[in-house]
């Protein structure tokens, strides 16, 4: 052992020929007397007994306001965030007691590792496209490039955009006290800019009135729509779109069904978008605009097109209602989950490419604030454009 110990110390090869790097040691805990504490509970009759993993998450709980899920849980804990009776608590498995505190405080860097935590926001994926000052407000707006696997809101884990953007705030202001708000609230699974706001205070309600974004989503779709979507057609955003899980009851299907009220599909989903050549008020419709298509030859013949769709829609996951409204529409996005027999029929070449990522993204937003209009725009993503392909499987 001795022997192992020194090799690997020196950095040599074993008799395999391998390299073995000596393991990062963790973190020494955090002092929770010099952590910023975001919520605190004290356990009660009815949660004695708990394993901490699957306590944090339950509705009843407070800690649950930032912890949804078992993995955010584990990371908490593992990143020592999870204090019971301000002890760090780093088993899972733990079991708690009548009268324990459980405490959840904010992400910390490790004493002389203030580099890292730079290091980390880079390496993200996140980029800062623009960012612009509201006149007589002490308020920043961040024009933000987030990739999939980023979520918008939340300050229960470091790798969300918010907690991205504060960080970066901070290093580049010098202070630990900057409040980070998220204007967009682009879907996990999707690509493209968001718009959030920093400021050394509180954020008011009157600042986030007063600021109107327009959203430019692109997208690759099966199928080639009519001539006139070439010109541009408008779509009323269902409300149904919005949360696709929070289904209609039963009694209450059967009796929309018996009033002739519901045309259901298969996926169980009311199909109530229709399309239409009148200007609509784009606070809760979409404009879509087709702009290239492109036959594939092959057996299937089967046919994608490149779109674009515009809403200033801000109620949250626009691009999981704008594939609502295209698959209702018969155009699904390409890689849609519930587009999978579409997404079955293309080349191997078009699958191989695109893997598991959704083929739509938001690359263009106009902020209004007051008169003034701002627009910002990166490239759309290769595997949206038909033009792409054209080369691709030329």
């Amino acid at each position: 052992n001795s022997i192992e110990n020194k090799r690997i110390q020196q950095n040599q090869p074993n008799s395999n020929g391998c390299t073995k790097q000596p393991s990062n040691p963790p973190p020494k805990p955090l002092n929770i007397k010099h952590a910023t504490i975001l919520i605190e509970a004290t356990i009660g009759s009815g949660f004695a007994g708990k394993r901490i993993k699957w306590l944090c998450r339950q509705d009843g709980f407070p800690l649950s306001k930032f912890i949804k899920s078992k993995s955010q849980c584990e990371d908490a804990i593992k990143k020592g965030r999870v204090f019971i009776n301000q002890q760090v608590a780093h088993d899972t498995g733990r079991i708690v007691q009548v009268n324990d505190v459980v405490s959840l405080v904010e992400e910390y860097a490790p004493a002389g590792d203030e580099q890292s935590t730079d290091d980390r926001v880079e390496d993200s994926g996140v980029k800062v496209v623009k960012e612009l000052s509201l006149q007589d407000r002490d308020v920043t707006i961040h024009v933000a490039y987030k990739p999939v696997g980023i979520r918008c809101v939340g300050s229960f884990s470091s790798n969300t955009l918010e907690s991205i953007i504060k960080r970066r705030s901070e290093i580049s202001r010098g202070t630990k006290s900057i409040f980070c708000h998220s204007v967009s609230k682009l879907d996990t699974g999707v690509q493209g800019l968001c718009i959030l706001l920093t400021s050394s205070s509180k954020i008011n309600e009157d600042v986030l009135r007063s600021i109107k974004v327009s959203y430019t989503f692109t997208a690759l779709i099966h199928g080639n729509p009519p001539e006139e979507w070439k010109r541009g057609v408008y779509v009323k955003i269902p409300t149904e779109g919005l949360r696709q899980w929070k289904r209609q009851k039963t009694h209450q299907k059967e009796r929309d069904k018996a009033l002739n009220t519901v045309d259901e599909t298969d996926d169980g989903e009311s199909s109530t978008v229709a399309i239409s050549t009148t200007a609509l008020d784009l606070d809760d419709a979409l404009i879509i605009q087709c702009h290239d298509s492109l036959q594939i030859i092959d057996e299937q013949q089967q046919q994608i097109s490149t779109l674009t769709l515009q809403s200033r829609f801000d109620n949250g996951r626009l691009a999981n209602v704008i594939s609502y409204v295209l698959r209702k529409l018969g155009f699904p996005v390409v890689n849609d989950r519930f587009g999978k027999r579409e997404y079955s029929a293309l080349p191997r070449r078009i699958k191989n490419i695109v893997k598991q990522k959704v083929c739509i993204g938001c690359y263009n937003v106009d902020i209004a604030h007051g008169d003034v209009v701002t627009n910002v725009n990166v490239e759309a993503h290769k595997r949206t454009q038909c033009s792409f392909w054209r080369e691709t499987l030329a």
